[in-house]
C-alpha cells in the first residue's frame, strides 16, 4: 500500500469528492480538546497531507506531536504545508512507519488521532493495530477516530454504498489498499479501555467522528 504517487494531488482528489465533509469530520473535536486538560504529546497516525495536523498545531502550540505515515511523500507534503504556514516544526516528529508490523513505545501519548486511516485495512488488521495504539497511550488518553460508515437504511445507505464502491475501487487501483469494505472499527474500539464521549456524523451519515477517553 502506498499513497506516494498521489500525495501531491490528494487535496484535489478530496475536494472533488467529499472535500468539506471530510475536513469537518477531521476537525469535529478540536474545541472539546481545547476545553479539556493540556495535551502533552499527540500521536497522529496516517495523517496524510496535514489537513488535521496544521490546525491542530496552530491551536496547540505547546504540544509535542509525532506524525506517522507509511508514505514518505505524504509526510513531506504535510511538513512543507506546515512550514509554509509558519509553524515551528522542531516540536513535530515526522516518521515513516507501518503499524501492521511495527510496535510503539508504551504509555507515551495522551492523544491518539486516526482519521480515515483504518478504512485502508480489513477487520483482522484493525484488530491487530488497535492494541498497539492502546498500549502506546497514557492511562487518561483521548482518541479521535474519524472514518466512513454505511448508514442502516434508506437513501443514505444506498448513497453511501455507491460512494464507497467507487472510492474503494479507485484507491485499490492507485494506492494498492488491501481493504474492500469499511471495517467495524468502532465495534473493535468498544472492546478496549477507551469509552466514547462524543460522536458526530456528516455527509448523510456516511462519515463519522468519535472522541474517546481511556477509562
Amino acid at each position: 500500500m502506498s499513497y506516494c504517487s498521489i500525495a501531491r494531488f490528494y487535496k484535489l482528489i478530496e475536494s472533488v469528492t467529499i472535500g468539506r465533509s471530510l475536513l469537518d469530520a477531521r476537525l469535529a473535536h478540536l474545541q472539546r480538546l481545547a476545553a479539556g486538560p493540556a495535551i502533552q504529546h499527540a500521536l497522529l497516525v496516517g495523517e496524510g497531507n496535514g489537513s488535521f495536523l496544521l490546525p491542530f498545531a496552530q491551536q496547540f502550540p505547546n504540544t509535542l506531536i509525532t506524525v506517522l505515515d507509511q508514505s514518505p511523500a505524504m509526510l513531506r507534503v504535510a511538513q512543507v504545508r506546515l512550514e509554509a504556514a509558519g509553524i515551528d516544526t522542531t516540536r513535530i516528529t515526522f516518521r515513516r512507519a507501518d503499524l501492521t508490523v511495527e510496535q510503539l513505545p508504551e504509555g507515551c501519548y495522551d492523544l491518539l488521532v486516526t482519521l480515515f486511516f483504518f478504512d485502508n485495512f480489513d477487520a483482522a488488521t484493525v484488530r491487530h493495530i488497535v492494541p498497539v495504539l492502546e498500549r502506546a497511550s497514557m492511562p487518561t488518553a483521548q482518541w479521535i477516530l474519524s472514518d466512513f460508515q454505511v448508514p442502516n437504511s434508506g437513501w443514505r445507505r444506498v448513497r453511501a454504498r455507491i460512494w464507497l464502491t467507487i472510492l474503494y475501487a479507485f484507491f485499490r487501483c492507485v494506492a494498492g489498499i488491501p481493504a474492500r469494505s469499511v471495517p467495524p472499527t468502532e465495534a473493535i474500539l468498544a472492546t478496549t479501555s477507551f469509552k466514547q464521549t462524543a460522536r458526530s456524523t456528516y455527509c448523510g451519515e456516511m462519515l463519522y467522528s468519535t472522541l474517546y477517553r481511556r477509562q
